[in-house]
Order: C-alpha cells, then structure tokens, then sequence
C-alpha cells in the first residue's frame, strides 16, 4: 500500500504572517501536521505528502505566484508544496490542475500499487483533484479528513454579498462530492449522518496533539500578581465572544485580566469592552509561538462557545487538545461533540449561562496554585498518552487496510 497525504501545512510561520494582516488558520496546520506525524509512525513506508501553502488572496497575502517546489517531511521522503495563482478564483483553478497533474504522475510512478489518497478537510481544489484521479485508477482509494462542516451544517462566511454566493455554490457541489470519497475520517459521530455516508467506512478521530507542538517553558510574568484568562481563536458571536465578554463584566475583582488573540467580525465588540474596561485586553493576531507565550502567561484558558447552535454538533474545537496539553486549566461548557473521556479534565461551568460561567472563572482562578496545577498535570498527561498521533492515527490506518 502507498499513501498520498494531501494537506494545508504552513510552513515557516513567522515569514507568512510577516507578508499579511489577515487570519492563516494555524489550527489546521497544527491538526495536519499531527496527521501526518500518526499517520507516518504507524505506516513503515516513506508516505508522498502533496501540501498546499493555502494563505488569503492577494493582494491581502503580499504573494502572487506559489512554485511547486520540492521539501521532504522526515528527511528521506520526496514531498511537494503545490504551486498556483493567489488570485480569488484562479486560485482554485491552478491549485485543482497542479494538484491533479502531480497525482497522476505519482500514481503512474507506482505502477499497479494500492494506493490511498488521503485529503486533509474539505478544501475544495483537494478533494476535486483526489476524486478525479481515484475514479479513474482502480488501483486508488480516497479518504477525507473532514474539518469543519460547509453549507446548512456550518457558519455562514463573513463576506460581501457576490463572494458569499459564489461559496455558496461552492459548498453545494462540495456536499455532493464528499458522497463520492471511498473513506471518512470524521471528528464527531454526527458528522457521516449529516453527510449521509454512514454506509462507507469511516472512524472517529476528534482531534489529536503531538508533544512537538508546545512546551511548557515559562516566560517573564510581568503580571504575575494577576489573574489572567486568555482565549484565542476566530473571533465570533457563534463561538461565544460576546458571553464571555459579559460573564468576565461581572467579575467585580481588579486583579483579573482577560486577553482575547483573533479575528473575526466580533472585534468591533471586544474593543467596545476594552474601552470601558482596562482589564480587558485585546491582543488582534498573534503569531504560535506568541499564543504558546500567552498559554504560559495564563491563569486558566477558556472556551465560551454554548451548545445552542446546530453547526456544534459537528464541530469539534482544536483548541481543546492545545489547551488541556498547556499547563494550564481550561474552563468550557459540555459541548454535544465532546467524548465521555474529556468530563474529568475540561473544567465545565454549571450551566451556559453569563453568570454560571463567571462563576466557574472565579472558581478556577481562586484556586491555590499547586491545586491547578495538580488539574492541569493530570489534562496533559491525559491528551499526551491517550490522543497522541500514534494512538488515534493508528485506527486510520486500520480502516485503510480494511478497503484495500
């Protein structure tokens, strides 16, 4: 068996944030990377990864032209970073026909071999590329690790109104090729009903974390007197923003910080705060690294997002491997996508209320520090034995074997 691993890496972090303002979705790349890691510790072969450099639009992106160059994962592979047109449609259209042209090559390369093409969430010029070539081999198989869910199932884009049509449309024929891959990898149960492929083979694989991905170094605390909360993340109403603006409002207590890193149509909201609070500190985009800082920095972490709306049930937050592996407790509410396994070590406020939440802050933060700690060990040691790369990429690797 040969595996081709589709992914949206970025690499070099620091030089792609230097050429744009704009959001890059380092949790993805974080989750492929993790991917990739799993999928090659339990797999003896060399695995051929075919990685798209997927940043915003120029002029946003202060690029224009990506080559195809050559890199390598683990030193002896032979990988690709796809090149194409950083231009709002044409971008698609060279990143699908360069994909395309470099899978065929490597299918042809390898003869009658079984092959895997396994695509990294729903982006489009991907999964097209994948599905063209593996309905034209018999020797290929496809597979899909899907992210987040599009269309009825999603967030609607924060867009002009042409640009939101054409996604539309988009995430219309979207929905109907997903039917057409031969695996899943899904990141809750709900997500192969919602699709409506629970009849093909597909496993649970919620998130996963690689020890490689943060560390635990303390920094300066120039406050270390105070209380600190910090999120980050996409900065929306939907994922709780302005909740945990108000229930941090009800804290009466000055030594209490919160910092919030992202972007999002919610930052007009937070600045309001900020304004009438001194305590609230809005901190806009911020490099890995500068969150890894701001992880080491916190008292507690925190994820507002309630479980009202219907796109949670197929949504589950990356920022939950990262913050339970932190150091550091992290306050959320009990999501219908979060496995049994997680109640012992997110610590879940009463109810989703403002003042529930609050609560549970005050509760945290007041609590002494070795007592935090000791809830903050016992996370990480449970993210890093249990979903591990190796561990929760191995059942991929099953389902694989299982359809060749």
């Amino acid at each position: 068996m040969k595996i081709c691993y589709c992914p949206l890496l970025l690499p070099d972090a620091e030089k792609l944030l230097s050429k744009t303002d704009s959001k890059l979705s380092f949790s993805r790349h974080k989750f492929g990377l993790g991917l990739l890691e799993g999928i090659q510790e339990n797999f003896n072969d060399d695995i051929k990864v075919m990685n798209i450099i997927n940043t915003v639009n120029f002029p946003k992106y202060k690029q224009l032209f990506f080559r195809t160059e050559n890199w390598s994962h683990n030193n002896s592979s032979e990988d690709l970073h796809i090149g194409y047109i950083n231009l709002f449609v044409i971008k698609y259209i060279t990143q699908y026909l360069n994909l395309k042209k470099q899978l065929k090559k490597w299918i042809k390369k390898n003869g009658n071999e079984e092959i895997i093409i396994c695509v990294q969430d729903m982006y489009f010029p991907s999964l097209c590329a994948a599905l063209s070539v593996s309905k034209k081999y018999k020797n290929v198989k496809s597979c899909l690790v899907t992210g987040d869910l599009t269309g009825k199932f999603g967030l609607s884009p924060n867009c002009s109104p042409l640009k939101n049509f054409l996604i539309q449309l988009k995430d219309k024929y979207v929905d109907k090729q997903v039917k057409r891959f031969d695996s899943f990898v899904f990141l809750t149960k709900h997500m192969a009903d919602a699709l409506q492929v629970s009849h093909k083979p597909f496993t649970v694989m919620e998130a996963l974390f690689s020890s490689n991905a943060t560390s635990l170094n303390p920094i300066n605390n120039l406050e270390k007197d105070k209380k600190i909360v910090f999120y980050a993340g996409a900065l929306r109403e939907e994922y709780g923003i302005g909740h945990l603006l108000r229930a941090f409002s009800l804290i009466e207590d000055p030594s209490y910080r919160l910092y919030i890193a992202g972007g999002g149509p919610a930052v007009d909201m937070i600045k309001d705060y900020a304004d009438k609070d001194s305590r609230i500190n809005f901190l806009g985009f911020i490099s890995p690294k500068e969150v890894e800082e701001y992880h080491n920095l916190a008292t507690a972490l925190i994820n507002p997002r309630t479980s009202e709306l219907e796109f949670v049930k197929y949504s589950f937050a990356s920022k939950n491997m990262e913050s339970l592996a932190s150091g550091k407790p992290y306050i959320a509410h009990k999501l219908p996508c979060d496995p049994p396994e997680y109640e012992n070590h997110i610590q879940y406020a009463d109810d989703e209320s403002d003042e529930a939440l609050s609560r549970k802050i005050i509760e945290i933060c007041e609590l002494p520090k070795e007592e935090r700690d000791k809830i903050a060990r016992s996370a990480r040691e449970f993210i890093l034995n249990e979903k591990n790369p190796k561990a929760m990429c191995k059942r991929i690797i099953d389902m694989w074997k299982s359809i060749i």
